[in-house]
């Protein structure tokens, strides 16, 4: 919820409208974490998926239970990102090349950190046209 309200102004002003997709109460098991290095993980992808996202555009963020683990994942519809770049985009300080977006290429840096931090992981599933979605693995 953190992550949703911190950037509903930010959404507001592109007219995207934000999914959420999350099971039931209970019906998903508890995780042991730093709640605010994940609060700010979260924070950030979405952040991500608002500013790469169309104008009255959507993005969806949700979690689900997997397998001993738990994946939470933020998806957006934008233009996505070039597969020779899925793995560099996690590098401190890279930026896309011909991205117009503002940023210093160190969000998607620090947020892997803090993932793997958990033993975690955070990985990318995107396709040119078609949009981004981000995932974080967790286990229990």
């Amino acid at each position: 919820q953190y992550a949703i309200k911190a950037n509903q102004v930010q959404a507001d002003k592109f007219n995207i409208q934000i999914e959420v997709d999350y099971p039931e109460e209970g019906k998903i098991g508890k995780l042991f974490v730093d709640s605010e290095k994940i609060a700010w993980v979260l924070t950030n992808l979405l952040s991500n998926a608002i500013r790469y996202s169309k104008e009255n555009g959507r993005v969806v963020i949700g979690a689900r239970q997997e397998g001993d683990g738990i994946e939470m994942y933020v998806r957006d519809f934008g233009k996505g990102i070039d597969p020779h770049y899925h793995q560099s985009i996690f590098d401190r300080y890279f930026r896309v090349p011909g991205t117009k977006i503002q940023g210093s290429g160190l969000g998607l840096s620090i947020s892997k950190d803090f993932v793997e931090a958990h033993n975690g992981s955070l990985t990318v599933e995107s396709e040119l046209g078609k949009g981004s979605t981000f995932i974080i693995r967790l286990k229990k």
